[in-house]
């Protein structure tokens, strides 16, 4: 299983900037992946066609506009299932996914 966590903010998000704040953390990082180094059209492509979700500039900020789910994605790079990110994160429900779909390659 990989964790891989895309940024939606590319051209502030340095590779060294998400070292920075995944270290903040208690944090696995041997089997996450924390990407940047596209441009923001490319991200707001990709985040479209496969998790069905809007990336943008936020008009009225600095900021971007973005999901905030978390993605069960299969060993095809389909969307198996997806969960609350931010509120009541379904952490046991998640692992249980896990767990089911690796079966499902065994």
């Amino acid at each position: 299983m990989r964790i891989v966590s895309f940024s939606v903010d590319p051209e502030v998000d340095t590779p060294e900037v998400l070292k920075d704040f995944i270290g903040m953390y208690e944090a696995n990082t041997e089997n996450w992946d924390l990407l940047t180094g596209y441009e923001l059209r490319e991200i707001s492509s990709f985040a479209k066609e496969s998790f069905k979700v809007l990336v943008t500039d936020d008009p009225s900020s600095n900021q971007v506009i973005h999901g905030t789910s978390f993605y069960l994605v299969n060993k095809e790079g389909r969307v198996d299932k997806d969960y609350s990110g931010v509120q009541d994160v379904p952490y046991d429900e998640i692992i249980s996914d896990i767990k089911l779909l690796r079966k499902t390659y065994e």
